[in-house]
């Protein structure tokens, strides 16, 4: 049989197929694929591409708590004869292997192959978009998608989703200007192109076209609020334009209402949204009530997963922000301890020792008012912090604790420093300039 981009796939009921067909469109938009995925694999148990589907779901989490999930699911085409499986799925199965035991790397260049040869494999290209992100890898986050484009037939019902995962590829590589069009063609081809919109509010961002954005995510706000595992992403960056121009209470009603509030499930991603969005307040002294001991709260049920150092770096913001000084600190020594004994085959030990460690250490010195060793922790690593994940927005916080510590410990010049560079980039941005009259006030 076929997949839904005529790819050989083996599969024996029909209907296990049509199933699974839905599922890898609906990630596509990033809708929940599991009821879907639940059902093909009861029609057939041993649907080898459905159980790697499975695994593939499981891992994306970047949770630890899933990681079991990935590995029954992986055990059954792993239990399969080799001649059970086309070369397609083998090395679908290879990648996941190399991603469940740590070695994202691997995995990552394990689908970049997979790509060249069979390049309208979706899964494939979605898996390896988001091992790009995870990792930092701006380039191939561009070049992985742009590789296999041209083999897509433009009128594929897919073929707008490919778009949209090449606007982020481009946003992230630097071409923001390139990353708006593409993005704005991606949605206006599937306006619930739930990435495609992330992409055009990314490269608003980079552009601070901040007005823009926040229209534009305002005008989509039907398609991305609902039905998808994005909201929470989609609604931080309709707050950071309106950190930006000043609507404080606008920005929490967005927050309230789609990023964190009671009854969530502890889950990695709203988590590390909500994080990012109170971290920007509090580096400005903003009082944000009861909303970071909620997420400080349902980060502790994530505690000790030693998974995604990016993760950490979030945890700790909240802890930070709360109070709790020793949770801060407790992870600290945690992470100190993994990056001397943990498996250096993994690519989460490499993430903590380059970037977690140094900006776990940061963040808790900065909660503690000790700005000097923050700006001891943070310079090094200002230019090389995408080694850990996330984007440039994301990893914005670093930036502006950065600049906010020189400010506290009165270091002008290297506050002047530092703001120049932003001003370079976004010479209007309301953030910049308020930060330029504090920089110029110091004696």
């Amino acid at each position: 049989m076929k997949d839904l981009t005529r790819l050989d796939i083996t599969v024996h009921q029909p209907d296990a197929l049509s199933h699974y067909n839905t599922a890898v469109a609906g990630l596509c938009r990033f809708k929940n694929p599991l009821p879907s995925i639940d059902t093909m694999l009861e029609l057939e148990p041993g649907f080898p591409m459905g159980h790697i589907l499975n695994a593939t779901i499981h891992l994306w989490s970047t949770d630890r708590d899933d990681l079991p999930g990935a590995l029954q699911s992986l055990a059954v085409p792993e239990n399969q004869a080799s001649a059970q499986l086309n070369n397609r799925e083998r090395r679908h199965l290879a990648a996941l292997q190399a991603w469940a035991a740590g070695d994202l790397h691997r995995a990552s260049a394990i689908l970049d192959q997979l790509l060249i040869d069979y390049p309208t494999d979706i899964l494939a290209l979605l898996s390896g978009h988001q091992l790009d992100f995870f990792l930092g890898d701006a380039a191939n986050l561009r070049d992985r998608v742009a590789r296999v484009l041209p083999a897509w037939d433009e009128q594929h019902p897919l073929y707008g989703y490919v778009l949209g995962m090449l606007s982020f590829g481009q946003e992230e590589a630097g071409h923001y200007e390139q990353a708006e069009e593409t993005g704005l063609r991606a949605v206006a081809r599937n306006p619930d192109d739930i990435w495609g919109i992330h992409a055009v509010a990314h490269a608003c961002e980079m552009r601070n076209h901040y007005r823009d954005g926040a229209t534009f995510l305002r005008d989509y706000e039907p398609h991305w609020s609902q039905d998808n595992e994005m909201i929470t992403h989609n609604a931080i960056h309709l707050d950071l334009f309106l950190l930006e121009t000043g609507e404080l209470d606008e920005a929490l009603r967005y927050y309230d209402s789609y990023v964190h509030h009671p009854g969530m499930p502890a889950a990695p991603m709203p988590l590390l949204d909500g994080s990012s969005v109170l971290w920007r307040l509090y580096l400005e002294g903003t009082d944000s009530g009861a909303r970071a001991a909620a997420l400080s709260e349902a980060w502790h049920e994530k505690d000790g997963q030693m998974f995604y150092a990016f993760n950490d770096a979030h945890a700790i913001m909240a802890y930070v922000m709360n109070g709790e000084t020793d949770a801060a600190d407790a992870l600290v020594n945690d992470l100190r301890h993994y990056a001397r004994e943990g498996d250096p085959r993994q690519s989460n030990h490499a993430m903590v020792v380059s970037t977690g460690l140094p900006v776990c250490e940061a963040l808790n010195a900065f909660g503690r008012g000790d700005y000097n060793t923050a700006i001891e922790k943070l310079w090094p690593i200002k230019n090389t912090n995408a080694r850990f994940g996330g984007s440039h927005a994301q990893r914005d916080v670093l930036a502006r604790t950065l600049l906010e510590s020189a400010i506290r410990s009165g270091k002008r010049s290297l506050s002047r420093a530092l703001l120049n560079e932003r001003l370079q980039a976004r010479p209007q941005s309301p953030y910049n300039l308020s930060k330029l009259e504090e920089v110029m006030a110091l004696h």
